[in-house]
């Protein structure tokens, strides 16, 4: 079982948000920039609508609900303050029915200067009441305000009265003098009713492309590394154990899915919301502004601190869902012999400590979101209390509209509603990121299989292999096989036996090409494999092996793999295959469900299945690797049989620690220490009473 699983990638991690990670996974949205592009215009339609619907609260306060007029006392004699204000203000005085009596609209004041106005204030030339005023130019206004002449002052046609005053008027007097309000109140739910709808329509839409481009992005990138993943040498799956790769094309793509599909565009539309309040506020009062978003440098460090911290924890829980992926796949394989042996308690212990540890690691995310989530909403709540304090007072000084204030502190929740959001979102983008690391960590090992061939294919293959001194070993300094010549001429069935560690396995993966030997060349028909192509090459050299492995499907299937074949074809090759007593037996036959690794089938079954595959792709050079081991005499004889009739016009190279399966071989490879020890038939190596003799003994003696 494995010690340390292989997990050493955690010291190549990068910098948090490293920008080459970001420039290639914008390389996957190039295929879909119009499909982002037209997703990125209805975000910024519902951002202009949400930004909208604020303001029409302003609107409707400060224009509907509590607009107001204030009264000027202009003396004879102003004196210089107000002579000032008086020229600013020219053209938007009301003459009272009294001398020196004057009307302004609180809209116009609230424009001026705050000091000038405290100023004029504290003079008494600007009494603190405010009046409500409307046009009196319909009948029934007209009524009510003559109905009332010691409560109302006339000017220009508009009738002013004291706020206090209005608890005088019945409540229908009081919806007579309102009704312009009340319909503009009326036009202006309307509005905001429209906008909602639009918003809805433009975020389903937006939402809608970007799961399309998103879901078409992962589905490149997954496709890309799987396929990445086929080109790679078998020692690169010898050092990484499964469970890890599994976990890179599910749980990190799938991570990545989520930050393109909710966390990107959102992000944007953040962006954009953020710029168009800040603008906003502004434009409104920017004293206000600078007041409550004193607190951003506070959440600019908060993100700071966090960041670093969030991103370490979200790489560990990776790394520790990754070995727990990889031990439940080690253990589930080997269930067989952890019962056989009574491991339950050992595994479950070992099993109980990595699952401990991803506990601790997913903890101490949780504790550090638990910490970084209150803060963000402490700072928001300090804000608008800063907000309550410094306009509070501006209204009460009249320098600030009511419908201000209440739109400051809309604006201002929206402000951090994209921050909060960004904090939320924040867990998903370091995951994301954590995940795009090992991504390209993989996609960057560059240990493929060359598949380019610098020559053309030939028209047809005799199927006479050679070796020409070839050296290969696993490590450099360790040769597994040294200095392997050897010729089989076209059509030649050559045994190669040895004693378990002598190479055997190992010759026959250089010549699938499954390792490039280290010196030496590997020749079929006199031209060297590894100039031709991969894929070629290993259609015209099958491979049958002790251990068969068989796709979850269907039984034919697993015989024609990616061939279109018939059915009568099929039933052909499983005849010369002695598998038609299988096949009648199965429900569907030919069409019969195979579970995963052929497990409701036999070992000799499987074998003859794996020689009905080798017989549908018709290969040139056929090897058997222990191909009869570990099964009855009667599957045997069936499988001898089925390989004599694979075996004609082909060239075939067995390994087998079975003697008796290779009586019919034309001669016999002896290896030793990964070095040819004997080469001959089997009569000439008997009689010559060496290694080959004592290996014969060995099996055929009587004890």
């Amino acid at each position: 079982m494995h010690a340390n699983y292989g997990y050493f990638e955690e010291d190549k991690l990068g910098k948090p948000y490293d920008w080459p990670l970001w420039r290639r996974l914008a390389g996957y949205a190039r295929p879909y920039l119009k499909v982002i592009g037209f997703s990125a215009m209805l975000i910024l339609l519902v951002t202009v609508f949400d930004l909208t619907l604020p303001y029409l609260l302003k609107v409707g306060i400060d224009r509907y609900i509590v607009r107001s007029a204030r009264q000027i006392q202009i003396p004879e004699a102003p004196p210089p303050a107000l002579e000032h204000f008086l020229d600013k203000v020219t053209g938007q005085l009301r003459q009272g029915p009294e001398k020196g009596q004057f009307f302004i609209a609180n809209e116009v004041l609230r424009k001026m200067d705050p000091r000038l106005l405290h100023q004029l204030q504290a003079q008494g030339s600007i009494p603190p009441h405010r009046f409500y005023f409307t046009p009196i130019g319909a009948d029934v206004k007209r009524r009510v305000v003559l109905a009332h002449p010691t409560l109302f002052h006339i000017a220009d046609g508009i009738a002013y009265i004291d706020y206090r005053n209005l608890a005088n008027l019945s409540a229908e007097d009081i919806l007579v003098l309102r009704k312009h309000d009340i319909s503009g109140l009326y036009r202006l739910g309307l509005v905001f009713v429209a906008l909602l709808l639009l918003s809805g329509i433009c975020t389903f839409g937006q939402n809608l492309l970007m799961v399309y481009a998103g879901q078409h992005m992962m589905h490149d990138l997954r496709m890309q590394l799987f396929g990445h993943l086929q080109k790679m040498c078998l020692s690169f799956f010898n050092r990484n154990p499964v469970g890890r790769l599994v976990t890179r094309l599910t749980n990190d793509i799938q991570n990545l899915d989520e930050m393109f599909g909710s966390v990107v565009m959102t992000l944007l539309k953040d962006v954009v919301l953020l710029c168009g309040i800040l603008v906003i506020l502004f434009h409104l009062r920017w004293d206000l502004a600078l007041v409550t978003l004193s607190v951003i440098p506070l959440i600019v460090v908060l993100f700071r601190v966090f960041g670093v911290q969030v991103r370490s924890a979200f790489r560990d829980i990776r790394a520790k869902l990754a070995k727990i992926n990889v031990i439940l796949n080690e253990y589930l394989s080997g269930i067989r012999v952890i019962k056989i042996f009574r491991q339950e308690k050992t595994t479950l212990r070992r099993f109980e400590n990595l699952n401990h540890d991803y506990y601790r690691a997913t903890l101490r995310q949780i504790m550090l979101q638990a910490i970084f989530f209150p803060c963000i909403e402490l700072l928001a709540t300090t804000a608008i209390a800063l907000l309550l304090w410094y306009g509070g007072r501006q209204v009460l000084a009249d320098t600030l509209s009511l419908g201000a204030l209440v739109v400051f502190i809309s604006y201002l929740r929206m402000f951090f509603g994209p921050i909060r959001d960004v904090s939320q979102k924040y867990s998903i983008m370091q995951s994301a990121m954590a995940s795009a690391e090992r991504i390209f960590l993989l996609l960057d090992d560059k240990e493929q299989e060359r598949y380019d061939s610098t020559e053309a294919n030939p028209p047809a293959v005799k199927g006479e292999i050679e070796f020409e001194q070839v050296t290969f070993g696993y490590r450099q300094e360790e040769p597994v096989l040294k200095n392997i010549s050897f010729r089989v001429r076209a059509g030649e069935t050559l045994a190669i036996v040895g004693v378990t560690g002598a190479g055997k396995t190992t010759l026959m993966h250089l010549l699938e090409r499954f390792h490039e030997p280290q010196k030496g060349t590997i020749r079929l028909d006199g031209r060297d494999i590894g100039e031709m192509d991969l894929s070629w090459l290993r259609s015209q050299v099958g491979l049958i092996m002790q251990d068969v492995f068989l796709f979850a499907g269907r039984l034919r299937e697993n015989i024609a793999l990616d061939r279109n074949l018939s059915s009568e074809e099929l039933m052909r090759i499983t005849r010369l295959a002695h598998l038609e007593d299988l096949v009648s037996r199965l429900p569907g036959q030919l069409d019969a469900e195979v579970y995963e690794g052929g497990v409701t089938l036999s070992t000799g079954q499987r074998q003859l299945l794996a020689i009905a595959r080798a017989m549908s792709y018709n290969p040139k050079v056929l090897i058997l690797d222990e191909a009869t081991a570990n099964i009855d005499s009667e599957t045997e004889h069936l499988i001898q049989q089925a390989l004599e009739r694979l075996f004609r016009g082909r060239t075939t190279l067995v390994i087998a620690h079975r003697l008796s399966t290779i009586r019919q071989a034309d001669r016999i490879l002896v290896l030793s220490n990964g070095r040819i020890v004997e080469h001959g038939t089997q009569e000439d190596l008997l009689s010559r009473r060496d290694f080959y003799y004592r290996l014969h003994q060995l099996q055929f003696a009587s004890p």
